[in-house]
């Protein structure tokens, strides 16, 4: 079973992260969101507050297989900045897990130095960030 984290940040874009929850449960895979701060509460960048079903201080990342950042504006940027999540993303690369980023997040991936010579595709406002990347579509 693939049991998948979903990072939700202030300002992330409610469609990425709440769609991803939706299509994955539906197919019967484990989805925790997890708020990447002390709060439960998280609202989007069109103002829609969801209650994340845990925080990021509370987990043993150990038990997941898939890592989900939604893009979204300024939730990306949030993410960006995140020790935790940013520690958390070069392991799971290490490991060889699967990290899964939308939209304007795979700028944190380039940023961590886990795009060089990979094909990635993002916002297309993004793609002069992604420097390192093949782009694809």
């Amino acid at each position: 079973m693939v049991n998948t984290a979903v990072f939700l940040a202030e300002g992330f874009e409610e469609i990425e992260g709440l769609m991803v929850v939706d299509l994955l449960r539906r197919a019967g895979i484990t989805v925790d969101m997890v708020s990447i701060s002390d709060s439960q509460t998280v609202s989007g960048s069109h103002k829609i507050t969801v209650t994340a079903d845990k925080l990021i201080k509370d987990i043993d990342f150990e038990v997941y297989d898939l890592l989900v950042l939604p893009g979204g504006m300024p939730g990306t940027l949030n993410l960006g900045v995140d020790a935790t999540v940013n520690q958390t993303i070069k392991e799971f690369a290490a490991a060889g897990k699967l990290v899964c980023a939308i939209c304007a997040a795979p700028m944190i991936l380039e940023d961590l130095g886990l795009l060089q010579g990979k094909k990635a595709t993002c916002y297309p406002a993004c793609e002069e960030n992604l420097k390192s990347a093949i782009l694809t579509g």
